[in-house]
């Protein structure tokens, strides 16, 4: 049975398949750092800026990221792009500097400061 490029799947404790997930609309970062280790912000909007400054969308408390260091932007379905607005320290995915609009991809490695993130995208169970 062929996967969709939408879906993943789901394994119990012992390694049965429990279902499908299949990737929805929502973005979501999830720290991997020690200095927020585990927090997951979820990109509801078209459009967040994540830095230092308390009107930011996303606050990182980190002395290497910027006031308004980064924006992330949702362009269709399940199309997401990060792009540097143009902080001190630059902003990493994969361990390439973001130059441009970049787009991001599922499991794309985010750094900013000592700020380490994971970028995926919501997944729902898909009773199939």
């Amino acid at each position: 049975m062929k996967k969709s490029e939408n879906e993943t799947t789901v394994l119990s404790e012992r390694g049965k398949v429990k279902g499908a997930g299949e990737l929805v609309d929502r973005g979501l970062l999830v720290v991997l750092s020690e200095n927020l280790f585990g927090t997951a912000f979820v990109i509801e909007k078209p459009e967040i800026v994540l830095g230092r400054h308390p009107s930011c969308d996303i606050v990182v408390e980190d002395p290497l990221v910027s006031k308004e260091h980064l924006r992330i932007s949702a362009e269709g379905e399940r199309i997401f792009f990060v792009e540097d607005l143009g902080s001190k320290n630059g902003t990493l995915i994969n361990k390439k500097k973001v130059k441009k609009k970049t787009r991001l991809l599922y499991g794309d490695r985010l750094v900013t400061g000592n700020t380490i993130f994971r970028f995926f995208l919501e997944e729902k169970i898909s009773k199939k």
